[in-house]
């Protein structure tokens, strides 16, 4: 692994929970090669074993399941105190923006076409504190959404410049101290303007506030293009 490849490994690990076959110990050898954590396999029942570390980002394998057994698998994890963060591996067209937004640990979604290099750098956005969500998926529901829109929502005019521009940079899917480059911030101010957009949008997490922002805020679909 290049010096390079050491400094971005991340602290925590992960556990792909699915199937414990070939597929999927050969993408977690992928995770351990080509990231540097740690990876597990391990079943929805067994995660809360004492192998598992604290901190860890859960890669849900949701191939073949259905949206009720999806829910159920999402709220086990959600009472895990191990997990930190949740993405999903495989997923498709069933999984919907709204089942995401319902679920604040939900980070990323990783669809069946997801190359392995874009795997890679989603797992290390996370990591950094990111979302990762396809673009594709954002449009659709913006396209939804888009012939719903209200043209002046009320929340829009509570908004200052730098919040509305801080909202838009979320959408684009970016960390804290990429916003904070952006608007010549500090991160500190950064988390100040995202604490007001929940408050002000009545918001528990970002890809909810993302979510406000796709139904409610005209051009807002350019930073996802």
């Amino acid at each position: 692994m290049s010096e390079t490849a050491r400094r971005d490994t991340p602290k925590g690990g992960v556990v792909l929970i699915g199937r414990n076959d070939f597929q999927n110990k050969l993408l977690a050898g992928l995770i351990v090669e080509r990231i540097g954590c740690s990876c597990l396999v391990r079943s929805i029942e067994d995660l809360s074993g004492p192998s598992v570390d604290a901190d860890v980002l859960a890669l849900l394998d949701v191939e073949g399941i259905a949206a009720p057994d999806l829910n159920v698998r999402l709220r086990i994890l959600a009472t895990c105190a191990s997990v930190r963060n949740i993405a999903l591996i495989n997923a498709d067209e069933r999984v919907s923006f709204e089942q995401i937004a319902a679920c604040p640990a939900i980070k990323g979604i990783f669809c069946r076409e997801t190359s392995e290099e874009n795997l890679v750098k989603g797992i290390l956005a996370i990591f950094k504190g990111e979302c990762w969500l396809p673009r594709k998926m954002l449009f659709a529901h913006w396209e939804q959404t888009s012939a719903h829109k209200r043209l002046f929502p009320t929340e829009t005019t509570l908004l200052t410049r730098k919040e509305i521009d801080t909202l838009k940079l979320l959408v684009g899917g970016h960390s804290n101290n990429h916003i904070a480059r952006t608007l010549n911030v500090s991160p500190h101010t950064v988390k100040t303007h995202i604490y007001n957009l929940f408050r002000k949008l009545h918001v528990g997490n970002r890809v909810q506030a993302v979510h406000w922002a796709l139904q409610n805020m005209e051009g807002v679909e350019r930073e996802f293009r």
